[in-house]
């Protein structure tokens, strides 16, 4: 992983010919050309003439779906992509996942570079190799273990990154800091909302945040253990996604608000569950409640919500599975078979925010 400010440019050509391939194969955010063009256009100078590009038409998490994922393999098929290419992804989380999961299937799998666009991207879904695309109205239903060659977090992507977008991302720091322990806790609760993310404290804990997933994912790359903990918020908050996606409105709902969301009720289960204190969740909502909305949902909802919770790939014999945070650092993997404590906890996040 490469961190830093002002990257594009200055590191990935020579990242790129460092990683001898016979073709190389850009995938990029079709918002990037109008948002970044000049720095795009700077990339495209050094990168080789036989380069070939390529943006979707839509973007985020409305792309993740098989129609998109064949139109990747199509035009790497029409332009001549072999299992010595290489492709460079550059954009957000959905972008990522999906042409991570083209190039893990596309012969059976070409290297990839991750160039991280969003925060959300870049201390998720740009570190541990995770791909997929939706499938029958589930996030992320189908996928593959990827890993990149190398991935390339460039901070100066964020100076045009709106604010529901930063606060997406500032989620799943939350999340990790939750994971790490007090002292992350409390540096970033101290940091407040991520409007600076200029500052050098912040890059900081972009860094940290990022280091600690890819120790998480090192340690078990596959999921079959400790790596399930970064799954807190996830079976709450991916079906919160859903539930919101499949609405008239479309996306209302950004993925690290749904994991903050889902952080809450998780939380409010566990101390039900297991007696443990409550300062944690008091805090956690303290900071959900300065900077995200309303949950999207009514108790007429909750049978749609607790559907989907069941489809989630951690849940096992008909149990729902979630990660427990009891306190920074301290969680415990939790299962419930009865959907009532599930009902409750639904209730306070609902009642929390206040009724739509």
């Amino acid at each position: 992983m490469i961190l830093g400010t002002d990257l594009l440019g200055r590191r990935l050509p020579s990242l790129v010919e460092g990683l001898t391939c016979d073709r190389l194969f850009v995938l990029l955010d079709p918002e990037l050309r109008r948002l970044q063009a000049a720095r795009i256009a700077e990339l495209q100078a050094q990168l080789p003439p036989s380069t070939a590009y390529y943006s979707l038409e839509c973007s985020g998490e409305q792309s993740k779906t098989p129609s998109q994922l064949a139109e990747l393999w199509s035009w790497l098929a029409e332009t001549g992509a072999s299992r010595q290419s290489l492709l460079v992804i550059i954009g957000g989380g959905a972008l990522l996942d999906l042409g991570g999961f083209a190039a893990a299937t596309y012969m059976r799998g070409i290297r990839t570079i991750n160039v991280p666009t969003t925060l959300l991207s870049m201390v998720d879904a740009s570190v541990g190799g995770k791909t997929a695309i939706d499938f029958a109205g589930v996030k992320n239903l189908v996928g593959a273990f990827h890993l990149p060659e190398e991935v390339l977090i460039d901070t100066a992507f964020l100076a045009t990154l709106p604010l529901e977008e930063l606060l997406s991302g500032y989620g799943e720091l939350i999340k990790h800091a939750s994971l790490q322990g007090e002292e992350a806790w409390r540096q970033l609760r101290r940091l407040g909302d991520p409007v600076g993310l200029s500052d050098p404290e912040w890059l900081e804990l972009i860094r940290s945040s990022v280091e600690y997933k890819a120790t998480i994912v090192a340690a078990d790359p596959r999921e079959s253990g400790l790596r399930r903990i970064l799954n807190a918020g996830h079976t709450v908050g991916h079906a919160l996604e859903a539930f919101a996606l499949a609405r008239p409105q479309g996306q209302s709902l950004r993925h690290g608000e749904a994991v903050v969301l889902g952080l809450i009720v998780e939380s409010y289960l566990t101390t039900e569950l297991t007696g443990c204190s409550r300062d944690y969740l008091r805090q956690l909502l303290y900071l959900a409640q300065e900077l995200y909305q309303p949950a999207l949902y009514s108790c007429r909802d909750y049978g749609e919500l607790i559907a989907l919770m069941r489809q989630d790939k951690k849940n096992s014999h008909g149990l729902i599975r979630f990660v427990g945070i009891k306190a920074p650092g301290d969680w415990e993997l939790l299962e419930l078979s009865d959907e009532a404590p599930l009902r409750a906890a639904l209730d306070f996040l609902r009642e929390t925010f206040g009724r739509l």
